[in-house]
């Protein structure tokens, strides 16, 4: 199975959309064949990008596409996607950096100040200017978002864990240095909201229980070994806000906002007993959603969770793919060991990328956050 919000364009992506056209166009010559290859890869990047205007969108997406996909034959992911961002002078620019922003909060699952997201795009663009760092330029965003979604304790942690590692380990280059940024990024963001006395959490959210989902919940795992006989309680069953589930969906243009797949997607959840959120953050990583604008959307939507491997070699009804999902899922979970995330442990088996329990925990933590939280 693909995904395409976590690893953006993987190699298990241009391994099936290269297979396809081959499949389909095989009696076109090479070049033709290769044009339509680079299109679909482009049009895909495209989808993940900020909402930039088309022309930056289409110089990005070919910039990525040369210098990752063909020149260091790496999947594309997200950071790369920040860091050929940070070629836009958004001084010039600053709408697009508005777009920047809500771009990334959606990624990481979290908001952050205009302010700091500014200070941490002039960081991560002193770090690609200084390659003597041995940084990327994502690490300034996800080190400062995990400051800004974890509070102050994250600070004291990051520091003692350089300095021991350093003193005890001898860390040296990329790993030690991260570190260390870290823990100038946390001193950075925790000083700006102290300075301006802003909670370091969203009211509405800090009352909230933490165990909304296992992911924000790792350290809190059972530590012996023991079988948790399925899914955890955070990802069972619940009732969720179909109206705002509804406006969601159609923030993305997903087709699958709509009947029959709303309502096939939740019956098939509350039958096998499975979070409705995690379903459709499954369908987000593996298919974006399915939104409207995809040349194939009445056809993807039919199997959106890539059951039996993928929706063009099994093309069935929403309500059959659901059902094989639930089914799936749950004969997975069936053996997972306590102390083993659930997200991680479903990723075994359920997709090649190694990416995609991180991306499927991260869409379920927004869409929690979105639709369930009051």
């Amino acid at each position: 199975m693909t995904g395409l919000a976590a690893g953006v364009l993987t190699r298990t992506d241009i391994h099936n959309i290269r297979h396809y056209v081959q499949h389909k166009y095989g009696d076109l010559p090479n070049e033709r064949r290769a044009e339509i290859v680079a299109d679909a890869m482009q049009r895909v990047v495209q989808r993940q990008l900020p909402d930039f205007p088309a022309a930056h969108k289409r110089r990005i997406s070919t910039d990525l596409l040369r210098s990752i996909a063909s020149g260091k034959q790496m999947p594309i992911q997200e950071k790369h996607i920040f860091e050929a961002c940070m070629t836009i002078s958004y001084e010039e620019e600053p709408e697009l950096l508005a777009a920047l922003q809500e771009w990334t909060e959606r990624s990481l699952g979290i908001k952050l100040e205009r302010d700091v997201f500014r200070a941490i795009v002039d960081e991560a663009k002193h770090i690609m200017d200084n390659p003597l760092l041995a940084l990327e330029a994502w690490d300034a965003v996800t080190g400062a978002a995990a400051v800004r979604a974890e509070g102050s304790g994250l600070l004291a942690e990051v520091i003692e864990l350089s300095d021991a590692y350093g003193a005890n380990r001898g860390l040296r280059g990329k790993s030690r240095q991260f570190l260390l940024m870290t823990a100038v990024l946390a001193a950075a963001v925790l000083g700006y909201y102290a300075s301006h006395t802003l909670p370091l959490f969203n009211s509405k959210v800090k009352q909230q229980p933490m165990n909304l989902i296992s992911v924000e919940l790792k350290t809190k795992q059972p530590q012996a070994k023991l079988l948790q006989g399925g899914l955890p309680k955070e990802l069972r069953y619940i009732e969720v806000d179909q109206t705002k589930l509804v406006q969601f969906l159609r923030n993305k243009s997903s087709l699958l906002a709509e009947e029959p797949y709303l309502s096939a997607i939740l019956s098939a959840a509350k039958a096998s007993n499975i979070h409705p959120l995690l379903l459709f953050a499954i369908t987000g990583q593996e298919q974006a959603f399915v939104p409207k604008t995809s040349k194939n959307a009445s056809k993807i939507a039919n199997n959106p969770f890539n059951v039996f491997h993928s929706w063009q070699e099994f093309n069935t009804t929403i309500a059959d793919s659901a059902k094989i999902a639930c089914k799936t899922i749950n004969r997975i979970s069936a053996e997972r060991p306590a102390d083993i995330d659930a997200f991680l442990w479903l990723n075994k088996e359920y997709a090649e990328d190694p990416n995609w329990s991180s991306g499927v925990s991260s869409i379920m933590v927004t869409m929690v956050r979105q639709i369930m939280i009051e």
